[in-house]
């Protein structure tokens, strides 16, 4: 949410009464966000699981770095303004669930391996592969995302 100062410093970042107020670093405007509090939820060991195993296949620098300059073309995109991509990070999870919300019967990402990934020919072996599949958006000069996880 963004914030608007009426007696408070202009550039103050911190907390106070329960809000986080910190600058975006990409827009260089003040935020400010609720103060995060853990819920116990049936759900969340097994995203934590997917989650896990998922960062576990150590996705190779090459495969990152691919992730990155899709990260950098999909915010140029009319479709991402307002939920940009802020990392590689991001646009890997982002690939990651939409494989297995396309592939439930074939994709569980608690338990997914690279063997799995190569054997089966997954659309996330390369960045180019997820796009063609349909799992991202595709930006200009796709074609050229093929290095492999």
């Amino acid at each position: 949410m963004k914030v608007k100062y009426k007696y408070m410093t202009q550039g103050f970042q911190g907390q106070a009464d329960d809000l986080i107020y910190y600058i975006d670093k990409r827009t260089g405007k003040p935020l400010v966000r609720k103060t995060f509090t853990f819920k116990d939820h049936p759900g969340q060991p097994a995203f934590r699981a997917a989650q896990k195993q998922i960062y576990a296949l150590q996705p190779s620098g090459a495969y990152k770095h691919d992730l990155y300059d899709y990260c950098l073309s999909y915010n140029r995109l009319p479709e991402a303004e307002g939920k940009p991509a802020y990392s590689w990070c991001h646009v890997y999870n982002k690939l990651m669930w939409a494989m297995q919300r396309k592939l439930p019967d074939q994709v569980d990402l608690k338990s997914i391996t690279r063997e799995q990934i190569e054997a089966q020919d997954l659309p996330c072996r390369s960045l180019k592969a997820a796009i063609d599949a349909g799992l991202l958006p595709a930006v200009h000069g796709y074609e050229r995302f093929n290095n492999l996880i």
